[in-house]
């Protein structure tokens, strides 16, 4: 069973579209969680309507918020770190599934936009397996049953995720899974306050991102 969880707030207009390609395209077993917040009540409504599920976000106003609230709250083997400017293509998760080989824990989708992404070296949305946040954790210095950094705003979640599960080995990634990323910098999707928020954390996430890095190359020490 795939958990697929999208974090939104603010796009209730988004929500059909979004669940009916992720049924489409998905061939396995799955759920799609969409991780709200309680005021959000017009994407709650939406989430319904498009028979999708809802988990609140009991975090932080931001994307790890979002995400780990719903690791909490969700049973499934494996959990897709998803967005809401996702297209998900045919059998993206029979060709991510896979990979999973009793070590790797971290299998990265191809978004089609992230140059590091088309590279194999990083991925901005990922499929986990749970055994690997329930018995390892995503995050060095949180331990095991952690996901994702609650000190970033937004920027860099991912990129400590990654190369955290890098430096550990655990990461493969997985160019024939295809999720693009409909980015409102490529000129996808408008850009909206949610986009301002985030821009907004830029520099302080980055200089969090610089301070916390020794913490998972020192894995590889």
């Amino acid at each position: 069973m795939i958990d697929i969880l999208i974090p939104t707030y603010g796009r209730a207009e988004r929500i059909a579209a979004v669940a009916a390609n992720i049924h489409t395209a998905t061939t396995g077993r799955h759920h799609v969680w969409f991780c709200v917040e309680r005021d959000d009540r017009a994407s709650v409504d939406a989430a319904f309507d498009a028979e999708g599920m809802c988990v609140f976000n009991e975090g932080p106003r931001s994307y790890a918020g979002a995400i780990n609230s719903a690791y909490r709250q969700v049973v499934g083997e494996y959990l897709f770190c998803g967005a809401d400017d996702l297209h998900f293509e045919p059998g993206w998760d029979v060709e991510a599934l896979a990979l999973f080989d009793g070590w790797a824990g971290v299998v990265g989708t191809n978004d089609l936009l992230n140059p590091y992404v088309l590279q194999g070296m990083h991925a901005t949305h990922s499929l986990v397996a749970r055994w690997y946040l329930d018995d390892i954790g995503g995050v060095v210095d949180e331990g095991p049953g952690s996901f994702l950094h609650e000190g970033y705003g937004h920027n860099y979640t991912d990129t400590e995720f990654i190369g955290t599960a890098k430096a550990r080995a655990r990461f493969r990634p997985c160019l024939t899974s295809v999720v693009r990323h409909l980015h409102h910098s490529a000129g996808f999707t408008p850009h909206d306050a949610t986009h301002d928020k985030a821009e907004a954390t830029y520099g302080a996430d980055s200089e969090l991102y610089d301070v916390r890095r020794p913490l998972w190359q020192n894995l590889s020490r």
